[in-house]
């Protein structure tokens, strides 16, 4: 439990201590969030084999979420003492803190080099204790570095560095493949069907992934910030970003070829929000 267990900082959730019984030691506060993981959130790894310091970074990552204007942000902290559960699905997080340097075997560089090669692109943060990361060879050229002991406001700097970063990212939206969780950009959906109460996504390159939600709701999660993810039916979502022609009775062609029917009245809004006319 100790190496993989997840803090979730809020102002409007209840908090719990958990306990590892099989060692008899205190793992780390879980918050319990009442729903889904909303587009806002930061979700964070903090990766030190020093326990210790690895409770630190978390209380001080909780007090900078509590400080966050908008209140429906949340910071979800994934606390490892090993890499190996982190380096299992790199591309879930939106921001690394790493330092390894007490554990015979386990190297800090080659750790994030992994990371990179897993497709881990969130910013990278070492953290400089024992080693300073700073004259160490073959990290990345971005890679940013903060002190310890951690200073609040050395730690507030770095965060809002990582939002400037996040804010000229593409979006991206979390899918399944298989058992493997894949984060893909909105722009890369074509369009959206509903079968048996989870959704099918058809991508641009002709990958099929799946969301365990029903399509009302996937449309939702996107918020409004996607109105080119448009019902063409009830069953039914597309990008009109990439209808490429309309065919005979209301047909949408997409630029990959496939065929959609797009009930009358949707054909106008979609219309609408291409700039097209309905002639």
């Amino acid at each position: 439990m100790a190496d993989g267990c997840k803090v979730i900082t809020a102002t409007s959730v209840r908090k719990f201590v958990l306990r590892d019984k099989a060692r008899n030691e205190r793992t780390v506060p879980l918050f319990r969030v009442l729903g889904p993981r909303k587009e806002k959130d930061m979700h964070i790894a903090v990766c030190d084999d020093n326990l210790a310091d690895r409770h630190q970074m978390e209380r001080l990552l909780g007090r900078e979420s509590d400080k966050q204007d908008d209140t429906s942000e949340m910071f979800i902290i994934d606390s490892y003492g090993n890499p190996e559960v982190m380096l299992s699905h790199p591309k879930a997080f939106d921001l690394f803190f790493i330092d390894v340097c007490q554990t015979e075997g386990l190297d800090a560089v080659k750790i994030v080099q992994e990371l990179i090669a897993r497709g881990a692109t969130g910013p990278i943060v070492m953290c400089c204790s024992q080693i300073d990361y700073r004259t160490v060879s073959g990290l990345p050229e971005n890679a940013i570095y903060i002190d310890k002991p951690i200073k609040v406001a050395d730690l507030h700097n770095v965060l809002e560095q990582v939002k400037e970063f996040q804010s000229e990212l593409p979006d991206k939206i979390e899918l399944r493949k298989l058992m493997d969780t894949v984060y893909v950009n909105v722009s890369d959906v074509i369009c959206a069907v509903e079968k048996k109460g989870i959704t099918l996504v058809t991508l641009t390159d002709g990958e099929v992934l799946t969301s365990p939600e029903p399509l009302w709701l996937f449309k939702r999660s996107l918020g409004d910030k996607h109105p080119e993810i448009e019902f063409a039916t009830p069953m039914i979502l597309v990008n009109v970003n990439h209808i490429k022609s309309w065919g005979h009775f209301g047909t949408a062609i997409m630029d990959n070829g496939k065929s959609i029917h797009v009930a009358r009245s949707q054909k106008e809004k979609i219309l609408q929000l291409t700039g097209e006319s309905n002639t």
